[in-house]
């Protein structure tokens, strides 16, 4: 039993460390956890909000969207090498990515929590299928905060925020 649940633990963790590599974007909405090893009182869980500000004991307020997890710990590991703590080690980890939006010619528009490696056609199966009326073809994906309208395939990836629109058709 000891073992089953070790073995459960370390794929959560290697799931945790593969998901927030470099490939996303701190953005608001989204769940960080900061820990500064061996320091317990450095210890943040937070929400990002709509400032894209974060409070951080000894160093105070940083800004954290639109950075990777690892480019906000090792930001961290300089701020807290400006005497504070002699060799800090930072790890930040994205515990919960913001939702991602299906509107549009589909069954269930609306919000829905952020999946790895979603593509169009299984978000689409998520908001329950395409309506009668729903284009083959005219589907979009806006996406950051200038708001980019991105021509997608039923194999383009969706991404931690991303608003998925399907447009109904003519005939």
């Amino acid at each position: 039993m000891a073992i089953r649940i070790l073995s459960l633990l370390l794929l959560l963790i290697s799931n945790l460390v593969s998901a927030n590599d470099d490939q996303f974007m701190i953005g608001v909405g989204d769940t960080i956890v900061i820990d500064v090893y061996n320091e317990k009182d450095l210890f943040v869980r937070t929400k990002v909000s709509q400032s894209g500000m974060v409070r951080m004991p000894l160093i105070g307020s940083i800004q954290v969207i639109n950075k990777t997890a690892r480019q906000l710990g090792e930001e961290l590991e300089v701020a807290l090498l400006d005497g504070y703590l002699v060799h800090p080690s930072v790890t930040v980890s994205i515990e919960q990515f913001r939702q991602i939006y299906i509107k549009g010619a589909v069954k269930s528009a609306g919000a829905y929590d952020f999946v790895f490696d979603l593509t169009v056609a299984q978000a689409i199966a998520i908001a329950g299928g395409l309506k009668d009326r729903a284009s083959a073809s005219a589907w979009f994906i806006i996406r950051g905060p200038a708001k980019e309208r991105i021509k997608a395939t039923a194999e383009s990836k969706i991404l931690p925020g991303d608003t998925l629109t399907i447009d109904e058709s003519i005939f």
